[in-house]
This record gives structure tokens, sequence and C-alpha cells, in this order.
């Protein structure tokens, strides 16, 4: 049994890791500190046909993961169109925001989700242009075949052309497409 240290961790990290040590191993356990992160790792379990233990004790919360035979669907069948609307995840802060989108991206890029495209529209191309951070996650979907776009005119509306760090320009119609063909599932933030 592989054993993790989740503790201090900020989400989404401690579901990245017990992820990753279940596409090793067939049981791990993972201590993390707060009922956030719990909850987060019992749902990544449950979601991925795992059987979860859940032990607390002085050390904090440690789940114990086994693999069950259950079926569980494969990245083809998953394979998703992204539309991203805002440099920012939801309404409120922008700080809260900016950390929201980060995760997010993140989260989806850990997932056994396929993502065949992320279409960047409105203030969105800041996460292809100005983000370094989310840049770095964005090269990541990159390297796992995922196509980004970022729309021409929000770039040129927001003086943003000659700043694209990553991906292809495109246009609206071309995005269209991608969005209402049937054979995509489509994801918008």
């Amino acid at each position: 049994m592989k054993k993790l240290d989740g503790r201090g961790l900020d989400c989404p990290r401690p579901v990245i890791l017990i992820k990753k040590a279940m596409e090793e191993v067939s049981e791990a356990s993972i201590l993390v500190d707060n009922e956030v992160a719990r909850d987060n790792v019992q749902r990544f379990g449950l979601n991925s046909g795992c059987k979860v233990t859940i032990v607390e004790n002085e050390k904090g919360i440690e789940l114990f993961l086994r693999k069950d035979n259950k079926e569980v669907k494969t990245s083809a069948e998953n394979a998703v169109v992204v539309l991203i609307k805002s440099c920012l995840f939801g309404e409120g802060e922008p700080k809260l925001g900016n950390i929201l989108m980060k995760s997010f991206l993140v989260s989806l890029l850990e997932s056994d989700k396929k993502v065949k495209s992320i279409i960047l529209m409105n203030s969105g191309v800041e996460l292809t242009t100005k983000n370094l951070e989310v840049i770095e996650v964005l090269k990541a979907f990159k390297n796992k075949g995922t196509v980004i776009y970022s729309c021409g005119t929000c770039l040129d509306f927001y003086n943003l052309k000659d700043n694209l760090k990553i991906g292809l320009i495109t246009n609206m119609y071309s995005s269209v497409e991608q969005l209402v063909d049937e054979d995509n599932k489509v994801l918008v933030i």
C-alpha cells in the first residue's frame, strides 16, 4: 500500500496525489488535515470505483482507497470542448476568481476527461496572453493533445494579439462549429 501525506496542501493537490498513486497501485492511503480535502478525496475515490475508508486520529484524517472491480468510463468516452468566457472563474473578488480558474484548469488537466479543445473568448484570452501560471497549465494540456484556441476578435479588442503565448487564433464560426458538433460534449465556464 502506498502512503501519502497531503497535509497542508491546497486544493486540488491532495486529490491529484491520490489519483497519481492509484494509477500505479491498487491500494493507497492519504493523510489530510481538513474536512474539505477529506470530502474531495473521498468523492474522487468513489467516482473512480474505489472502496474508501476514513479513519481520524491524532495525525489527522486518513483515507484508505482500494480499487474495486467496477467499470470506469475511458477517456475516449469523455472527450469535451471547453469554452472559457472570462479570465476569472465565476463572479466576485477578482483575486479569488483567478485562484479558482487556475484550480479548475489544474483539476481538469488531472482528471480522466479527454479535453479535445479549449476555446477562449472575451477576457478569457488573457489566459493565453497575460496569466503566466495558467499558460503553464495550458502548455500541459497542449502536451496531452488538447488544442488551445483564442478568439481573434477578442485578442484585437483587448490589443493582445501580439502577446499570444500559446495556442492558435480562431474565429466565431470555427468556434461555433466545435460547440454545436453533436459528437462533442461542451463545458462552458
